[in-house]
């Protein structure tokens, strides 16, 4: 059964100890989904394999374990089912029989991240829907949006991620998550750079799960670092949003790097690929701007990948070196207090 065509994760099933039962789990679905949809009941909370919420002990099959949490001993003995998968053809997994329904519905309630759309200022253009790679988002036509329109975009709790993709692809705001807000992201790059006068360039990298290891590892060993690295955790590239890599820049970065999972392997499906479009946009606007495309990149890392992150992130920071120090860092960070002088989102989201 278990099978991978290029790019994409293999088909495989997971049998229920307690109950025998079988369910298949498909390629666009994680074995969290599928338990959930059949009544098994299993905490989770992160939905990216970085908190261990949703562990689970498996006592026959190889799992394809790709969380950031577990211990290689752990995982002798358990999975987190949001993110890994198969080399097997079975899993079997020690859980108890379905028991009742999972959770409050209200998204504000659950631990893990979850998309939430503002119908009143939603104008319907499709761009959530063509971003889920989950099917989690549609138009409802009884939903009404900006200036009184008939359909607005709506979020089916129960297949959504957390992932963000859809909320970095909306062009009005309209789209928000109950974790890794806009606000909480700007948190996060607020306070990371400080006014220097030191020729080392500081760069801010925005990681996903799977390439964190790799970026806090540098630079790793004997190597001098060739850089100020600041890292700002996402659960996903396709999370980073045009304004917040602006905000970085806004704070004094001299370079940005958005760190990703290698082509085909991003545990959302497209995270990566969108994220490449959006720096690919953010490097004209550096251009317009008169900062230089050479201070963004996308880093696509291997699951052991710090060699590989530590040689980009060298060869980046010479490349930002050549750039000179950005002209926004002299008046150093701002307070979050000051807020952001992008208000208005801009439409060219990638």
């Amino acid at each position: 059964m278990a099978n991978r065509e290029a790019g994409e994760a293999p088909v495989f099933q997971v049998r229920i100890a307690s109950t025998g039962e079988a369910l298949e789990v498909p390629r666009h679905k994680s074995i969290l989904h599928v338990l959930v949809e059949n009544g098994y009941r299993v905490p989770s909370s992160c939905s990216d394999g970085r908190c261990g919420t949703c562990k689970v002990r498996y006592l026959s099959g190889e799992p394809d374990h790709r969380d950031s949490v577990l211990e290689p001993e752990e995982r002798s003995q358990f999975l987190t089912v949001c993110v890994s998968r198969a080399k097997s053809e079975e899993l079997v997994l020690d859980l108890p029989a379905p028991g009742a329904a999972i959770g409050p519905r209200d998204p504000f309630a659950l631990d893990r991240p979850i998309a939430v759309v503002d119908a009143e200022i939603c104008v319907a253009c499709l761009n959530c829907v063509r971003a889920c790679t989950f099917h989690a988002a549609r138009i409802d036509p009884d939903l009404t949006g900006v200036g009184g329109i008939q359909g607005a975009a709506a979020i089916d709790m129960d297949e959504c991620t957390g992932c963000g993709l859809c909320a970095a692809a909306c062009p009005t705001g309209a789209i928000a998550m109950t974790k890794f807000t806009d606000g909480e992201v700007a948190s996060q790059v607020d306070g990371l750079l400080t006014p220097s006068h030191s020729s080392t360039p500081h760069i801010i990298a925005f990681a996903c799960p799977n390439a964190l290891p790799a970026v806090r590892a540098y630079p790793g060993g004997e190597r001098p670092s060739a850089c100020d690295l600041e890292i700002v955790d996402m659960p996903c590239t396709g999370r980073v949003d045009n304004l917040h890599i602006m905000r970085a820049f806004e704070d004094g970065a001299d370079g940005v790097v958005v760190a990703g999972c290698e082509p085909g392997c991003c545990l959302f499906n497209a995270g990566n690929t969108n994220a490449e479009k959006r720096v690919r946009w953010i490097r004209a606007w550096l251009d317009e701007v008169g900062l230089g495309s050479g201070r963004a990149c996308m880093v696509h890392v291997p699951q052991d990948g710090a060699d590989q992150f530590a040689n980009a992130a060298d060869a980046f920071a010479e490349e930002v070196r050549a750039l000179g120090s950005s002209p926004l860092r002299a008046g150093g960070a701002r307070s979050a207090a000051t807020g952001s002088p992008a208000e208005a989102r801009p439409v060219e989201r990638g």
